[in-house]
């Protein structure tokens, strides 16, 4: 075990240590980040969830959680901006299509967005989850919901390591219990490896501009808008989103448009 002294480190960072009597080690150094995934914490602080990742595996349930559109495009946004790819996986296969859920789904895959299919219970789609770790210079993360089944997922990837207790759904919150309470790096045999991370029930990107939103968010950098810096708001003039974007999708990114122009107004207090 080490212990950290000056600036805080995530799962991901690459540091500098030395051995210290008593303690194991004392943490000098982090050195500089390739990628990061930012959030905004319940104080409005920006706080770093992990660095120097491959990519971010976003993992969804259709209703056992039921989908949450809004939460899947944040992250797709956010691992985006912060230099990471992001791959949609959709878990619990094996409890059949919800066809709300699919039809959001269907939104971003014909944009672009790459989306794997799994089952952690009978092992459905793994193959190409373990493949595109295996594929991998740095490490993928695993994120999303509580109760989607990440760490069930993490088990099935590793059955031969106790990778932490697999919790249930709460009928009340329609949510799962939150049973990963910190970030592992795991190796897999099969090459890669791969991260574990805390199930959340929401999750707002810290740092971003107008701008990264509408390069990041699927579809809308490519528009052909008649201005080429168009934000795609309601009522711009020669925006052509409202034609070319399905509506759920464009309402979810110009909800992140609006709280993203609520984070950057200026504070006179």
């Amino acid at each position: 075990m080490c212990f950290l002294s000056g600036k805080r480190a995530v799962i991901g960072d690459e540091v500098r240590w030395r051995t210290a009597k008593g303690t194991g080690g004392v943490l000098d150094e982090v050195l500089p980040r390739h990628s990061t995934l930012r959030r905004l914490d319940k104080t409005g602080r920006e706080q770093v969830l992990a660095s120097n990742l491959e990519g971010v595996v976003v993992v969804l349930s259709a209703t056992s959680p039921p989908l949450v559109p809004w939460l899947m495009d944040r992250y797709l946004v956010a691992a985006h901006a912060g230099g990471m790819r992001v791959v949609l996986c959709l878990n619990k296969v094996d409890l059949g299509p919800e066809d709300n859920a699919m039809e959001e789904l269907q939104h971003r895959t014909a944009l672009g967005v790459p989306l794997l299919s799994v089952s952690a219970h009978t092992g459905e789609g793994l193959g190409a989850l373990r493949q595109l770790i295996a594929g991998a210079r740095a490490p993928w993360a695993l994120v999303g919901m509580s109760g989607v089944g990440k760490t069930s997922i993490l088990a099935a990837l590793l059955p031969e390591l106790d990778v932490g207790p697999v919790g249930e759904i709460s009928e009340y919150w329609e949510a799962g219990k939150h049973t990963t309470t910190g970030s592992r790096i795991f190796a897999l045999k099969t090459g890669g490896e791969l991260a574990d991370s805390p199930g959340i029930r929401s999750f707002v990107p810290a740092g971003l501009s107008h701008e990264d939103v509408r390069r990041h968010f699927p579809g809308m950098a490519e528009l052909p808008c008649r201005y080429r810096d168009c934000l795609h708001r309601p009522g711009e003039d020669g925006c052509v989103a409202p034609e070319q974007i399905a509506e759920p999708l464009l309402d979810s990114y110009r909800r992140l448009m609006a709280e993203v122009e609520e984070a950057t107004k200026p504070s006179y207090a």
